[in-house]
């Protein structure tokens, strides 16, 4: 059972500095997107990746690989899945399986292969962290998926404890999260009333951040 209460508590608990990274690249996001644009199209991707960048490194998303060389992958990643973002990025969790498959694979692949020395796996098969982590800044709707979250999330969604997940591992993972979400009204409202708070009345929710801190936080 999704608790609102504990999701409070949880965020208050949650490292501060991971807080404003977060916070900060989704305000500037939610800037952006207000007009006509978006945060990968060509006049905003530079700047897109330059965020990203020092966040990633911070977070350790690459770890322990070559972390300016899966940056330097992840800039050419950017380009080639501006079109499929643009496509995904007004769908919410609630409305996750209702996401065309094409867009969510290729931004799988493409992200996946930043930690995969550039090869697509032909089973789809990545290191979930190196996808979730910029997923999750660019998106804000799945979960990072670290090993503390992995760990933490309930036995029946049969999530790997594993780095590597292939695709369907993590869309099977992510509906059934979004099915609790869904059945989970009071969880739901302490989401908006915490994302209101932070971002302002009217924008798109990350709820899987919020679901990863939830799941972080012990």
């Amino acid at each position: 059972m999704l608790d609102p209460g504990e999701l409070r508590r949880r965020i208050t608990s949650f490292p501060s500095d991971y807080m404003r990274d977060f916070d900060m690249f989704w305000r500037r996001k939610l800037e952006i997107e207000a007009g006509e644009g978006h945060i990968l199209d060509d006049n905003h991707r530079g700047e897109t990746y330059v965020m990203l960048r020092g966040i990633l490194r911070r977070w350790q998303a690459f770890r322990p690989f070559d972390t300016v060389r899966c940056l330097s992958m992840l800039k050419r990643a950017l380009l080639n899945i501006s079109s499929a973002y643009d496509e995904i990025r007004e769908y919410e969790l609630l409305r996750f399986s209702d996401i065309p498959l094409e867009p969510l694979e290729l931004i799988w692949d493409e992200l996946g292969v930043v930690k995969h020395g550039g090869v697509r796996h032909p089973r789809k098969r990545y290191y979930v962290i190196s996808i979730c982590k910029p997923l999750m800044l660019l998106w804000g709707q799945t979960l990072a998926f670290d090993e503390r979250v992995r760990r933490n999330l309930p036995p029946e969604y049969r999530a790997p404890r594993g780095r590597t997940w292939d695709f369907w591992t993590w869309r099977r993972v992510m509906v059934r999260i979004q099915e609790d979400l869904k059945s989970s009204p009071g969880f739901l409202r302490a989401i908006r009333e915490e994302a209101e708070r932070a971002y302002g009345r009217g924008h798109i929710i990350p709820y899987g951040r919020f679901l990863d801190i939830y799941y972080w936080v012990p």
